[in-house]
Parts: C-alpha cells; structure tokens; sequence
C-alpha cells in the first residue's frame, strides 16, 4: 500500500509544480478583467541568459506589424461585440426583482445588437446590484444609479413614455454582468440597441 501512496504523492507534487509554473489562474463570469494565464505567442520569450550570444539579440529596427498581419476586419468587429463575462440583453418586460430579456448578438454593418432567441427570466442579486444610465442629451458619461431608479426609467421605456430627465430611452439595451447563480450584479444602459 505504500507504493501507490508514494506514486500518488509524487503525481500530485509534480501536477502542483506544472501548475505554478504555467501560471494557472481561474475567473468567474463576474470578473470584468479575467487573468490571462496563457503566455502569447506574439511575446519574444527572452531569457536572462548570461550566455546568450550578441548575434541572438533581438533587432531593434523591426517594422511594426501592419493590419493585414493581425486579426482581420470581421474578427475585429466581432471583439468589438464582446466583452468577457458579459452579456447584452434586450430586456423586454420586467416585474418586481426580475428582468425578462431576450439574448443578443453584434451586428458589425449595422453597429447594433440584434435580439435572437427565446425570453428568458433574470434575476437580480440580492444586494449591492451596480446600476447605471446613460445622460447622451449632456454628453455626461454614463452615470451610477440605485437598482429602483434604473428600474423605473425601464418601465417608462417599456411602456413608450418619456423617463425622468435626463435620460432618455434607447431599445432597451443591457449591458450585464451575472453571479455564478446566474442572477444580475451589473446593469448599465447602453446608449443604441
């Protein structure tokens, strides 16, 4: 019995040092800025390597990378769609302590969100929901808001009636972010469906 204790405990030891040294992270869909663990192919892994000869150093006079190099213009317009651990939802009724919003995709040619699928019920958390409207007739940036004041813009919105100045109505269009349980922590207006 004591082999297999001592193979199993070299495995876990030599797993746990692949893991610190690949710099292992994890994220939630919260996180607005998940770790990148990964280390890119585009980065020069350079070694502070006291052997490493003149000739292997790296030529300062290299041309930047031109566009066609990179990403093309589709994947680029898709990027610009989303963000990690977001979703952009077009909220389509709601009721105390619940949104219901249909999912969205980025249309590139149209600079919009386009509603796709079946209604589905959200949720909120149940405390500290980060809310926030868009003021675009002062060209304010967006602004912080109590959960009932976003809410009470949305049903002025829903039912075609003019919200409280200054804010205005613009398809409905969410921005949020979901705890694990999938209820909402986030909620910010988006300023064109």
């Amino acid at each position: 019995m004591a082999a297999p204790r001592i193979l199993l405990t070299a495995l876990l030891a030599c797993t746990a040092a692949v893991a610190a040294t690949a710099g292992l992270a994890a994220c939630t869909p919260a996180d607005d800025n998940p770790t990148v663990a990964a280390a890119s192919a585009e980065i020069d892994d350079t070694d502070d390597d006291d052997l490493a000869s003149p000739a292997d150093a790296p030529d300062d006079t290299a041309e930047a990378p031109t566009a066609s190099s990179g990403a093309s213009a589709t994947d680029a317009c898709t990027e610009a769609g989303e963000r990690p651990g977001h979703r952009v939802l077009q909220v389509i009724a709601d009721e105390p302590g619940e949104l219901t919003a249909l999912a969205t995709r980025y249309v590139c040619a149209s600079d919009r969100y386009q509603a796709v699928g079946s209604p589905e019920r959200h949720t909120f958390a149940t405390a500290g929901v980060d809310a926030t409207l868009v003021d675009r007739p002062h060209g304010e940036p967006a602004k912080p808001v109590p959960l009932p004041d976003l809410l009470g813009h949305l049903d002025d919105c829903l039912a075609d009636r003019a919200p409280a100045a200054p804010y205005g109505c613009y398809g409905n269009t969410y921005d949020v972010v979901l705890d694990s349980h999938g209820r909402i922590m986030r909620i910010a207006e988006l300023d064109h469906p």
